[in-house]
């Protein structure tokens, strides 16, 4: 298959969902059939490792779609661009003015499409759950583009968002966060038996922040960083390395004192993007963010990976680096990234800093994606294979040994019969309905992407796509 072949089926699938859109104001419905292209009004279950908390049934998730509107802005076919304006301008314009200010999108909160108002994945799991409790957590980092775009429809729903980032702290003391916030109610989460405030959040909270600040200059978004920045520091190990959590039940729990090489970089990442976003008048901030970054990818690197033996690690015991669990190839479940997710932090970080180290993890990882068979029987999430064909094309552009572009091409041939044998692209390998939370946006990124540097590396107007931190 051709590279402008490969950017044909992509426009498929984006065809189908724009138009699946019209009766929504713009925005895409989460659960499409294949063959109908309409909205799945009954359920399928869950696939494995997927959570049904975590689904947009009825809905639109932003979150999951920003990857597919990238593409649309870069290809601007066939209305493209518009239909993408169209989407964001709907978001921002009359799906934003929640309570606390927090938007219905990421890991549980969504717009549900038939009732017009903020939706809660976690009532599929738990129908009995109380209204208004729908919890914020922001999934993947919101990339400046995005922001930029949703401040030009609506300046104040961004600000009243940084604003409602505060509601991730908890009462009480010491001080601490959590990853979720109400949407609907302006109190706190109680403090409960762990804090779950994960150093990854934490860095989409100061990026957000630093934008908002950018556009505002308001000293409590500067105030905010900084706490934020302290809120880490004194959580690090001797080598640089972050817990997945500051408190959490004790032993025997298998994570507990876990190390998490994945999310200590991916916190080092945000800190060097939101560095750059700040103006010359924060130096000092920008020094420390800096340097504090550097301490973290040192401890990223410091865990015991074995690139050549296909270890990568994605926790580790804290004192004694035995190794807890590593990062699959294929077959990602909650709580498991998939390999490429974390090779492409380091690519990230790679273009801001050109640490040689981090390029050569993300070449090991590269190496093991384009070797190990897809499994059959497996229903992958797109996700997974989308990263995958995203780190091969990105190592092209970064590289320019041709090597990477051939073997992401090979991959894409193999992965185009499994998810996008049909108009619209599957949500995992195997079953028969597009979702969005399994991330086909992933897939149909990397695929664009592959496919236009492969028509001319030196002119692809698709940036990588760095948002899964």
């Amino acid at each position: 298959m051709t590279p402008e072949a490969i950017q044909n089926k992509v426009c498929d699938s984006i065809d189908v969902l724009v138009e699946a859109g019209k009766p929504y104001g713009g925005l895409f419905p989460s659960m499409l059939d294949l063959e109908t292209h309409r909205m799945l009004t009954k359920l399928p279950p869950p696939i494995h490792g997927q959570r049904m908390g975590d689904r947009a049934f009825l809905g639109s998730n932003l979150m999951h779609d920003q990857h597919l509107l990238k593409i649309m802005y870069a290809l601007d076919r066939d209305g493209y661009r518009e239909a993408a304006d169209r989407y964001l301008r709907r978001f921002a314009t009359h799906c934003t003015d929640t309570v606390t200010g927090l938007f219905p999108w990421g890991e549980h909160a969504y717009w549900h499409l038939e009732e017009d108002r903020v939706g809660d994945s976690h009532r599929l799991a738990l129908p009995d759950k109380a209204p208004g409790t729908t919890l914020h957590d922001h999934l993947r980092q919101a990339p400046v583009w995005l922001w930029e775009k949703l401040h030009a429809f609506n300046p104040p729903c961004v600000e009243r968002f940084a604003e409602g980032l505060d509601y991730h702290y908890k009462d009480g003391e010491p001080r601490e966060y959590i990853r979720h916030a109400h949407v609907e109610r302006r109190e706190r989460l109680e403090r409960g038996p762990a804090s779950s405030d994960f150093p990854r959040h934490g860095g989409f909270y100061i990026l957000d922040w630093s934008f908002a600040y950018r556009k505002s200059s308001r000293a409590d978004f500067l105030r905010q960083i900084e706490t934020m920045l302290d809120y880490w520091w004194a959580h690090r190990d001797p080598d640089g390395l972050l817990l997945s959590t500051t408190r959490g039940p004790e032993a025997p729990a298998p994570m507990h004192n876990a190390n998490t090489p994945a999310q200590t970089v991916s916190l080092a990442a945000s800190l060097l993007e939101a560095a750059e976003l700040l103006d010359g008048t924060q130096a000092e901030l920008i020094d420390r963010m800096r340097k504090r970054a550097g301490v973290y990818i040192e401890g990223f690197l410091s865990a015991p990976h074995d690139p050549d033996a296909g270890v990568f690690v994605s926790a580790c015991r804290r004192g004694t680096n035995e190794i807890l669990n590593t990062n699959p190839v294929w077959g990602s479940i909650y709580g498991n990234w998939p390999l490429a997710y974390v090779a492409l932090i380091a690519l990230c970080i790679y273009r801001i800093t050109e640490d040689e180290r981090l390029l050569n993890w993300a070449d090991g990882a590269g190496r093991w994606h384009s070797t190990t068979p897809f499994p059959e029987g497996v229903p992958v999430p797109a996700m997974d294979a989308g990263l995958a064909v995203e780190l091969l094309a990105d190592l092209y552009d970064l590289t320019g040994n041709t090597d990477w572009l051939e073997r992401g091409l090979d991959l894409a041939r193999t992965l185009i019969p499994i998810y996008m044998d049909r108009d619209l692209v599957r949500g995992a390998a195997g079953i028969e309905w597009y979702e969005s939370q399994m991330v086909p946006g992933d897939l149909l990124h990397g695929m664009a992407r592959l496919a236009l540097l492969a028509i001319k590396r030196d002119a692809c107007p698709l940036t990588a796509n760095y948002t899964a931190k």
